[in-house]
């Protein structure tokens, strides 16, 4: 009895920290599989572009990076292990599903893990036949402003 019960801990324990997983973990899970596309613009060179250009001041909105990988020209095992992190992460209560959107085999989700009055992450995720993209966008941002970054989500996603 002593054995199936600590069998049974222990399959619980695993299963927690399979959906434990968050953003970080699954871009560096697969940034570096084979024909993965990955690209970090970092606090640095965000700084850069609004002391070029005062327009981009204001629409960094408490944005500190970004982070893209794009997995469409990976094999298909890549892309599934993908999908499947990317169904853990919806089910992970660290962070909170805004929208949800699905057209057929084309399915996008914005999460956020939010803290009080702002948002310290957020992941906008497309899996579809043709692509599998997912951004993180961190920082310390507005509420306010999620909308309108959000909002941006299909300049993401267009080729």
């Amino acid at each position: 009895m002593r054995t199936i019960t600590m069998l049974l801990l222990s399959l619980l324990v695993m299963s927690c920290g399979v959906l434990s997983r968050n953003a970080d973990d699954i871009i560096n899970d697969l940034r570096d599989a084979r024909h993965a596309q990955y690209v970090n613009v970092g606090s640095g060179l965000l700084g850069l572009g609004r002391l070029i250009s005062p327009s981009l001041a204001d629409a960094g909105l408490g944005i500190n990076s970004v982070q893209m990988l794009d997995l469409s020209k990976c094999n298909p095992n890549v892309r599934d292990k993908f999908r499947k992190h990317l169904q853990n992460l919806y089910k992970n209560r660290y962070y909170e599903e805004i929208v949800t959107s699905q057209q057929g085999f084309d399915h996008r989700t914005v999460l956020i893990h939010r803290d009080g009055q702002y948002a310290n992450e957020i992941v906008i995720a497309n899996a579809s036949d043709m692509t599998d993209v997912m951004v993180v966008i961190s920082g310390h941002i507005n509420l306010e402003n999620l909308e309108r970054i959000i909002n941006d989500q299909s300049n993401y996603f267009d080729r």
